[in-house]
């Protein structure tokens, strides 16, 4: 089960706000009719939280992210976690090999799995 990077809570779910911004387009008459021509939808805007503390949890991407961070197949934790043993760009965490893929300055390691078996078995053994 997937960890908040903050507060180590266990999450079976995250909370997701979307943001749609969309432009509604009228024609507006001198009688004071007002007659609908188009809607225009400008963009969408996502922002994952914790549902137990309620901080962002910064997802690169966040749509295709949501559910591989819910699978554990990207995961973001705070690069001093006690639950992490790393080395150089590789990581082992629950005893699952994980590749670094990006390290923020505020101290977040946001890792990708190492889906070859047999290769992670491999690192793993040499991380543990």
């Amino acid at each position: 089960m997937p960890k908040c990077p903050f507060c180590g809570a266990e999450l079976n779910h995250l909370v997701v706000h979307e943001l749609v911004c969309t432009k509604h387009a009228y024609k507006v008459h001198s009688n004071g009719q007002w007659e609908w021509q188009y809607d225009d939808e400008k963009g969408r805007e996502y922002t994952v939280f914790c549902p137990e503390c309620y901080e962002e949890i910064p997802l690169h991407n966040c749509i295709s992210d949501v559910e591989d961070f819910l699978d554990e197949e990207y995961i973001i934790l705070r690069s001093d976690d006690p639950e992490i043993k790393r080395k150089g760009g590789l990581a082992l965490f629950r005893g699952k090999v994980y590749k670094v893929i990006d390290e923020s300055d505020d101290g977040l390691l946001y890792l990708e799995l190492v889906e070859d078996e047999t290769v992670a078995d491999i690192i793993g053994a040499g991380l543990e």
